[in-house]
């Protein structure tokens, strides 16, 4: 019985270490190129910019940053600038740490090598073979251009990516494994590289995280079409990614005013793990509006969130520990109160056209959260001023919180 079971075992596991040996040939055997394929660091520029419009939270900008690392150094300048811009100590100090030096100019290519694929086809790769890969002495940029070229057939988590650094990988490399899932079944339809045409800027597609990039770009120069187009052709690249979904509700509600349209796809974004995000004023003033600050509030599965432009207030709430959100019953007079207020990339940097101060409703909501024995209350107004952005934002809390008005 011994004997037999070794024979019935031995095949599957020869035929195993056949493919990880075939795979390991394959990538050795490969043409050296630079990485051109590896994910883009984000801009100096573009951090600022996504900072400004706060369509993402802290968490969320310091998890790209994690994952790409940016393209410039941390000096007094760029921190003062990404101060200015509203940016957290926790997005500054990822930056700080997640500099990515600029990569080495392409070797040159010799006659011979012209038109021979530097990645061979094949289905996606395993995290167990990314690990080999990596422990056999690939290069990390070696290793993110089969990622690139050929998927992964798992998803990245915290877990996951310090596996891949204990093996040797890199931040790239983590952000190349996120933004190339396929899921099973599927297929990618990127062509293989060339040894003659390396995938460069200028002759390929942009990724995910590129186009993301340039809608936020669009949407701080209040181009609501662009920035549309760009996120719709991000989220047909990669439909899991709950980033696209995001921002582009965010556009669609604040550039568009399109409440169904930015419901949908803010649903869509919190049922994939991101949040949605709103742009509100909070109040100081016990409900009266008269002292106030301008900022985002994210709504996730877990808990609400709120981030203040200026970087210095923030809120945070758990679900359980959310008592009540419910919009205002009234709003009494309010002079003065949120007139002319100023919002940094809510649109475009302008002035509110109109005061929300003096009678009428301004479309106000609280919620009411327990603070060890006792509870607080905290007011927030919607920037579009209606009673519809603040029941949308009740109707999201309630439906995937504990709480119930």
């Amino acid at each position: 019985m011994e004997s037999n079971s070794k024979k019935r075992h031995t095949p599957k596991a020869g035929a195993l270490a056949a493919h990880a040996f075939a795979l390991f040939v394959s990538l050795a055997c490969g043409i050296a190129v630079a990485s051109a394929q590896a994910k883009k660091p984000i801009t100096r520029d573009g951090l600022v910019k996504a900072v400004r419009i706060n369509g993402l939270s802290t968490a969320e900008l310091v998890q790209q940053i994690e994952q790409r690392g940016v393209a410039f150094e941390m000096t007094a300048d760029a921190e003062q600038e990404l101060r200015q811009a509203g940016a957290r100590p926790e997005v500054v100090e990822a930056a700080r740490s997640n500099y990515h030096r600029p990569p080495a100019a392409a070797p040159v290519v010799s006659a011979s090598a012209k038109g021979k694929p530097t990645v061979p086809p094949g289905p996606p790769l395993s995290k167990n073979e990314i690990v080999t890969m990596l422990q056999a002495g690939s290069p990390p940029a070696r290793v993110e251009q089969f990622v690139d070229a050929r998927g992964v057939n798992f998803q990245s988590n915290a877990a996951v990516a310090q596996e891949i650094k204990r093996a040797g990988g890199t931040n790239s490399l983590v952000g190349a494994i996120t933004s190339n899932y396929v899921a099973a079944g599927g297929a990618r339809r990127t062509q293989p590289t060339t040894a003659a045409s390396p995938a460069s800027a200028t002759s390929r597609a942009p990724d995910y995280d590129e186009l993301t990039d340039q809608a936020t770009a669009a949407y701080d120069a209040r181009d609501s079409a662009r920035a549309t187009q760009l996120l719709q052709r991000a989220i047909q690249l990669q439909p899991q990614s709950p980033r696209a979904y995001q921002l582009l509700g965010f556009a669609q509600l604040y550039l568009q005013n399109n409440f169904t349209e930015a419901e949908k796809n803010m649903r869509k974004a919190i049922d994939l793990g991101g949040s949605a995000a709103f742009r509100v004023f909070h109040d100081h003033a016990n409900g009266s509006f008269r002292d106030t600050c301008a900022g985002t509030l994210f709504v996730t599965k877990a808990n609400v969130t709120f981030k203040a432009d200026d970087g210095q207030h923030t809120f945070e709430a758990a679900d359980p520990d959310i008592r009540e959100i419910k919009v205002n019953k009234l709003v009494g007079r309010l002079p003065g109160a949120l007139g002319g207020s100023h919002l940094p990339g809510a649109l475009g940097g302008s002035r509110l056209p109109g005061p929300l101060g003096g009678e009428g409703d301004i479309g106000a909501f609280h919620i009411k959260v327990k603070r060890a024995s006792d509870s607080k209350n905290y007011n927030f107004a919607p920037l579009t001023k209606k009673k519809a952005e603040s029941e949308l934002i009740v109707s999201l809390v309630t439906g995937y919180g504990g709480v119930k008005s």
